[in-house]
């Protein structure tokens, strides 16, 4: 299960990296798409934060479960906010990162079911490194697109 984590968290990381950082910035975000973005960051740091400050219990596994459905189906709704000018690898991308949204979110539900986190501390660092990146991301997507990005455009 460390192995896939891993690899799955890197794996998100570098394409979410390619869409954030690269598609997005060079076509820009519509109004509607910043506000759907701000929405999925916040909500994916809320269901992925459960598991690394909490400890197990079936009333939070819950909770846990409502909020990664949520997730999973805040993100759908993005296609309906994409430009039918996407390139093709920026649809790649997004595809990708439909597939691995899911994966991600059980991976670190059967990590804090089975309490991998507190037998690993090295593991738990990782993930907490992970948290940390998530959360940096949903900062950025508030703060760029809606203060920055729109005094470079004026």
């Amino acid at each position: 299960m460390v192995a896939f984590i891993t690899f799955i968290t890197l794996f998100h990381a570098l394409l979410y990296f390619m869409d954030e950082h690269i598609f997005h910035r060079e076509r820009g975000l519509s109004p509607s798409e910043v506000k759907s973005g701000m929405f999925d960051g916040i909500l994916f740091v809320l269901t992925v934060g459960l598991t690394i400050f909490s400890t197990y219990s079936t009333g939070l596994a819950y909770l846990y479960i409502t909020l990664a459905t949520l997730s999973c189906l805040s993100i759908i709704k993005h296609e309906y906010f994409y430009p039918d000018y996407l390139s093709k690898r920026e649809r790649i991308t997004h595809a990708l990162l439909y597939i691995i949204h899911p994966l991600i979110l059980y991976a670190f539900y059967n990590s804090w079911k089975s309490n991998l986190f507190d037998e690993n501390l090295m593991y738990w660092m990782l993930q907490l490194a992970y948290f940390a990146l998530a959360f940096k991301s949903a900062s950025f997507y508030i703060i760029y697109w809606n203060y920055v990005y729109e005094r470079e455009s004026e």
